[in-house]
């Protein structure tokens, strides 16, 4: 075990979201209202932004040292974007897309700048546009210069992107265990499938984290930051992927948008795109589904403890595996219900020893209950309580976006609570055009 002060700093780790939603109208139909016009233009504003649909909103997060702190910034962000909807205009909590059109003509492609048009034109035409309209949380990942700098003064040949890929293949190869707890996309809704479709007809945990989710099925290899460059450049050359940022992996390496500057530069943090919006939390992600990754990076930094060399393998059999546990019965013990059980107990028994800002024992007495428990994961509430009427869902998840919308739009600026209501106008407005703030 490392001395607990390191591994404090691993757990202190920067960690950034990335969150998306579509904007929907009253009848929760994907809007026809422009982006915004009270906000910066949409080439130009940095953390609220078009993603690659005209209604797909993003609300890019600053990367910060605690939980608590990004959800304020996502939260403050959310009331800039959601103070300048048009009228009777919601943000819609749930990661596959709402009801849709059947020959698909309400999903536009963002018009940003022509380059990416074109990338996005592409990509729609190639993987059914559909699959583009589903939503979902990001969380960034990374390592704080202070434990780069005390790892490397007390290991000399330890390499910071050696232990990023430790913890890349770590969280691949319990994608399904993130999957159980936090999937949150047991249906979908009118015109998402094609009739031909074989789709599951009752409720599974996640849908987008499924094979019908999105997604081109290559995955590069992460037995080495070469070897992982290079399966991405092959994959483009090849014309697997269209682009390099095409690549949907479930966990990204990231430095630039040139997949190149890993072999000149390192690894700068870690992207994972597994979560589902959770339509139970207003702002779509819970401080524990942040925590638990945060949790997880500092144990597969601390032990690495995975044989690179068998990478590939095993993650390729860990996406079989996610692919099932994605298509269980929301309601039922999971299959592997005893893996998970013995996974979260290594990380009690690693949080128990550790200086952790977060209540870990806790949260991973609440993990067990979930493993033992499956109505108390997200997706087992909803089929619990709404049973396999998708059209009781929908309209739920309708209550829902304008039960939100009207709560975060008359709360105080979150993370400002203390200024006056003049101040808090200023930083929203001050949020609209682009500038950032700094929440202490």
């Amino acid at each position: 075990m490392k001395q607990a002060k390191e591994v404090s700093d691993f757990i202190n780790s920067t960690v950034g979201l990335e969150v998306e939603t579509h904007r929907i109208n009253k009848s929760g139909q994907l809007s026809h209202k422009s982006y915004p016009k009270g906000l910066l233009n949409e080439r130009q504003h940095h953390f609220i932004k078009n993603d690659f649909l005209e209604t797909q909103s993003e609300l890019i997060i600053p990367p910060t040292k605690t939980t608590l702190k990004g959800l304020k910034y996502l939260g403050v962000y959310h009331q800039a974007l959601r103070s300048e909807l048009a009228g009777k205009e919601y943000l819609w909590p749930y990661s596959m897309p709402p009801k849709l059109k059947a020959d698909h003509s309400d999903i536009v492609i963002a018009q940003t700048d022509p380059k990416s048009y074109e990338y996005r034109q592409q990509v729609a035409k190639i993987r059914k546009i559909e699959r583009t309209a589903e939503t979902g949380v990001h969380v960034n990942i990374g390592l704080t210069k202070k434990a780069i700098k005390d790892l490397t003064a007390q290991e000399a040949n330890v390499s910071t992107d050696d232990l990023y890929l430790q913890a890349a293949v770590g969280f691949m190869r319990y994608r399904w265990l993130l999957t159980y707890l936090f999937g949150a996309t047991p249906v979908a809704f009118t015109n998402y499938f094609a009739p031909n479709t074989d789709a599951p007809i009752s409720p599974v945990r996640s849908l987008r984290n499924s094979h019908f989710g999105f997604g081109n099925g290559f995955i590069s290899s992460y037995q080495s930051v070469q070897q992982y460059v290079d399966g991405i450049l092959k994959a483009v050359d090849d014309q697997k992927l269209i682009a390099q940022r095409e690549y949907y992996g479930t966990v990204r390496l990231k430095r630039s948008d040139n997949v190149s500057d890993l072999l000149t530069k390192g690894i700068a943090y870690l992207e994972l795109r597994i979560y589902d919006l959770d339509p139970f939390e207003p702002l779509g992600v819970s401080e524990d589904a942040v925590d638990l990754v945060r949790l997880m990076f500092a144990y597969f930094v601390s032990h690495r403890p995975f044989d690179l060399r068998t990478a590939d393998e095993d993650i390729a059999k860990a996406d079989q595996k996610n692919d099932v546990v994605a298509l269980e019965n929301p309601l039922k013990i999971s299959q592997y219900h005893d893996e998970a059980a013995e996974f979260i107990g290594k990380l009690e028994k690693f949080s128990a020893q550790a200086v952790i800002p977060f209540n870990a024992q806790h949260l991973c007495f609440k993990l067990m209950e979930m493993i033992d428990d499956p109505v108390l994961t997200p997706s087992g509430r909803m089929a619990n309580w709404l049973g396999e009427d998708s059209k009781k869902v929908f309209e739920e998840l309708l209550k829902f976006a304008k039960g939100y919308q009207d709560d975060l739009i008359h709360n105080p600026a979150i993370g400002f609570e203390s200024l006056s209501a003049a101040d808090q106008k200023e930083i929203l407005a001050t949020l609209k055009q682009g500038i950032p703030v700094r929440i202490k």
